[in-house]
């Protein structure tokens, strides 16, 4: 099985490998745990370590051979971006996929960031032959390449963004979130929302919003916030009138806007000491936020809290078969890392240098996709939707988050809920040779 490299202006990527050491799954596991468990969740005693049972090959029957999955990326700074290095998590895909036995090939496109770069790279797709394409980024602009592949009858899956005609969405439902993250505020009576970008959450109330478009001053914006929830006390300035100083007026901070945005504001509330609950939308979950946050200066070590589904690395410490499926999933992972020949979806680093950002949700909707030409016998892309619309898939069936149902668009049936992250390596990983700026989400069960 191999990925093919692509063009990276809105057009690619690339790796392959024999089938050897596959045993090295997740011993490691057994070691880090007792720490580890206590970070995720302190009020639950340290379990046992997770058998590593679910193996990292996986075999789907009847895939004809050279069947061609494609995928679209954001890459630069555009609206979707932060989920570029997620995405890696398709070549996790692919590789355990090879060494099943099934020979399944990965197209990449870059959108560009813009509805039509998103058209130009399905339409590159569908030229290519793909049965199937997974659009691995979000926000508004993923539409041109939606209406594109419902124009050219193929199906889509997205893991970060809301679906459309011909596509299934294996992200939290928008409702989901917005009540996850009002219980997140723990019950604040008067949020504020600061509005990076990103709008304000459907359904979520907030008594107060300021909006903040790119260029704006991030350390004054915090000072700001700080003044209205009562971490400082405002005094005007020279020549102000004492009346026009908004008084504090808000007992919990909202974070709208692009993982990269939040984590370079985070840094600045950080250094503004605010206090009072902070939510971030779940873009933070993508590991620009980390990053983000580290070339700003902030804490990794800091309190960050959001909304979403486990399907972060800590899942693998639970000892059910979901927690045995992530750690087969984290096994992939440093399968492919140990390729020396392996690269990125864009084939322009190796494999290794992206591992640590590689996600289980872009993994999954690889896996369904491919489990879809398998029952309809066929990579014709007419029958691989209709395939794919009646399927239901589990940790049996070799995803890695929870279970997906794709006779509804909203295929994830599991509701968001709180996501707290650490910083502490689990260990679970290959390491990388440089530093990372890693975060790992995990349910939060101090929010119930």
């Amino acid at each position: 099985m191999t990925h093919q490299a692509v063009d990276t202006t809105p057009d690619a990527r690339g790796p392959r490998q024999p089938l050897a050491i596959v045993a090295v799954a997740v011993l490691v596991v057994a070691v880090v745990l007792a720490a580890v468990v206590f970070v995720v969740d302190r009020n639950t005693p340290a379990a046992e370590a997770v058998p590593a049972t679910v193996p990292v090959p996986l075999r789907v029957a009847h895939v004809p051979d050279g069947t061609k999955i494609g995928v679209v990326v954001t890459l630069g700074n555009g609206e979707g971006s932060e989920w570029d290095e997620a995405a890696q998590g398709a070549l996790v895909a692919e590789r355990r996929l090879t060494l099943g036995g099934v020979d399944v090939q990965l197209v990449t496109r870059n959108d560009g960031g813009s509805a039509g770069g998103g058209q130009r790279a399905v339409e590159a797709l569908v030229d290519s032959g793909v049965a199937g394409i997974v659009v691995a980024s979000s926000g508004a602009h993923v539409s041109g390449a939606l209406e594109a592949a419902a124009d050219a009858g193929v199906p889509v899956v997205l893991p970060y963004a809301r679906s459309g005609t011909d596509s299934w969405s294996t992200a939290p439902s928008p409702d989901s979130v917005s009540a996850a993250m009002e219980q997140a505020l723990r019950g604040a009576e008067s949020p504020l929302l600061v509005d990076l970008g990103g709008g304000a959450p459907s359904g979520l109330e907030v008594a107060h919003v300021m909006t903040a478009p790119d260029g704006t001053d991030d350390t004054a914006l915090a000072t700001t916030v700080a003044e209205r929830t009562g971490a400082v006390t405002a005094t005007p300035a020279a020549g102000d009138d004492a009346d026009a100083v908004v008084p504090a007026d808000s007992d919990a901070v909202v974070v709208s806007g692009s993982a990269a945005r939040q984590g370079a504001f985070v840094a600045a509330l950080q250094s503004a000491d605010v206090t009072v609950p902070v939510v971030l939308t779940p873009q933070a979950t993508s590991p620009a936020f980390g990053a983000a946050l580290a070339d700003a200066d902030g804490s990794l070590s800091g309190s960050f809290v959001s909304a979403g589904v486990a399907t972060d690395d800590a899942r693998a410490l639970t000892s059910d078969e979901q927690g045995r499926a992530m750690s087969a999933f984290l096994g992939g992972v440093r399968v492919l890392a140990d390729d020396a020949d392996a690269q990125n979806l864009t084939a322009d680093q190796p494999f290794s240098a992206v591992s640590w950002a590689a996600d289980s949700r872009s993994h999954d909707a690889v896996v369904a996709l491919v489990r879809a030409v398998g029952a309809a016998r066929s990579d014709d892309p007419e029958a691989v939707t209709e395939a794919l619309s009646s399927l239901r898939l589990d940790a049996g069936d070799g995803i890695a988050g929870p279970a997906l149902d794709f006779r509804q668009q909203q295929a994830l049936r599991t509701d968001a809920t709180v996501l707290a992250a650490t910083s502490q390596t689990l260990g679970l990983r290959p390491a990388t040779a440089e530093p990372t700026a890693s975060l790992v989400w995990f349910e939060d069960s101090t929010a119930d």
